[in-house]
């Protein structure tokens, strides 16, 4: 776990040290923009594959990038196409996914698979699209919060909902908590550092199964929330969510992804949380 976990983070720090390489200094980064400034060709190509988001393909000297024609926002788009320049900027990608010299590698972008490849490439896309010199600067410019601030976010960056959350949540200093559901199921979480630093918490992993208890379960009893991208405030605990963490009231915030088929979670408050460590600082 720790090792994958470095490797992830190198591979945000090589997106955002692209960044600083091209002397791009605003918020939106366009990846289309930058694959042309390395001649890679970027078009779109039916995907034949479920879950297929972009292709990298070599031949020779030559890479082009394809994204699959039924992404339906132009933040996917851009998401996928960044995923894609991660395999050819990522050192031992292109060598890793083309053994044999030329060919076409399929991707399934989304921080949807278990691949680590496929995961650094995800890790590199949201360095590269959103750079912490400058995401985090985008995100003291208002005070705002939860989703709100998502989707401000979201809007300056060009990048989807879930995307945009998922940096949200690793850039900001409050307690945040991004999940993606699909039923009952969790696909993948991510959390701010105060609360990954909380003591004693299990930790949400693919396929562990949320408290009937929240606004999130009743939300996805319902398919038409999910498809017509509809959305649900409540309030929730910490420790509705995650084993051994305090009873800490956090706004719940859920909307439906449409065509992903899966639904977006975030819970946030500004309200510091107190952990044991804190009471026992105190008491010395």
């Amino acid at each position: 776990m720790a090792r994958s976990k470095l490797r992830y983070q190198s591979a945000i720090r090589a997106g955002e040290n692209k960044i600083c390489e091209l002397g791009l200094a605003e918020l939106p980064i366009n990846p289309i923009e930058i694959a042309s400034q390395h001649t890679i060709l970027v078009e779109p190509k039916p995907s034949t594959e479920p879950g297929v988001s972009g292709f990298l393909m070599k031949r020779g000297d030559a890479f082009g990038i394809m994204y699959a024609t039924d992404i339906d926002n132009e933040g996917r788009k851009r998401f996928t196409v960044a995923h894609e320049l991660g395999h050819y900027f990522l050192p031992g990608h292109p060598e890793l996914l083309f053994r044999n010299g030329n060919g076409v590698h399929a991707s399934r972008s989304g921080f949807i698979t278990h691949d680590h490849t496929e995961l650094e490439a995800d890790h590199f896309a949201t360095g590269l699209l959103m750079p912490s010199h400058l995401f985090i600067a985008a995100i003291a410019d208002k005070d705002d919060e939860g989703f709100k601030t998502i989707e401000r976010l979201a809007a300056r960056c060009v990048t989807s909902l879930t995307a945009t959350a998922i940096r949200y949540a690793q850039c900001s200093d409050d307690p945040v908590v991004v999940i993606v559901t699909e039923g009952d199921r969790v696909e993948f979480s991510f959390m701010s550092g105060v609360i990954r630093d909380l003591q004693g918490i299990d930790w949400m992993t693919k396929g562990s199964v949320i408290s009937r208890r929240t606004a999130t379960f009743q939300f996805n009893q319902d398919r038409e929330n999910i498809v017509r991208c509809r959305r649900s405030e409540a309030w929730t605990t910490l420790d509705l969510w995650l084993d051994g963490a305090p009873d800490v009231e956090m706004k719940e915030d859920v909307v439906g992804l449409g065509g992903y088929g899966k639904t977006l979670t975030v819970l946030f408050t500004e309200e510091p949380i107190e952990t044991e460590r804190d009471d026992d600082d105190d008491d010395d």
